[in-house]
């Protein structure tokens, strides 16, 4: 098992009614690769409540994508290619479950870093709701021991 501090990049793209809107998150974080697992976890912050952290925690393993983020709004996403998962998620409402069929999953991940992307739609009710693209950039911090 190896553990590293890394720089972790997130690019969320969301596109709802021809409308598309971009979140970029640049954080510190670690990542683990065992027996073909790969988890990457990162703190979040909004800007403008930072007090509000989100710990995410992402998980690669036999072509399942697994996205945790438990916080003020708490999220588990899961993503396997061509496959649609109902997942819980939390709303300032309340909680609802949501549909996600992902239509794509690269990665290219080692224990020195990489990169996932990943294409996937929202539904509500079976009801396509948005179009997804999610990209993460994991890199050895050289300058962390």
């Amino acid at each position: 098992m190896m553990e590293e501090r890394y720089i972790i990049t997130v690019v969320g793209k969301q596109t709802v009614d021809g409308e598309s809107d971009k979140i970029e998150v640049f954080t510190a974080g670690d990542m683990t690769v065992e027996d073909g697992k790969i988890t990457i976890t990162y703190p979040e912050y909004p800007e403008d409540r930072p007090e509000l952290k989100t710990e995410t925690t992402v998980t690669l393993e036999n072509g399942v994508l697994s996205i945790d983020r438990q916080g003020e709004m708490s999220s588990h996403l899961i993503l396997e290619k061509g496959k649609r998962h109902e997942c819980l998620y939390h709303t300032p409402m309340g909680q609802m479950f949501i549909g996600i069929f992902t239509d794509e999953i690269k990665t290219d991940l080692s224990e020195h870093g990489g990169e996932i992307t990943a294409a996937y739609q929202l539904d509500f009710n079976r009801t396509v709701v948005s179009y997804n693209e999610f990209y993460i950039s994991v890199k050895e911090n050289n300058h962390i021991n």
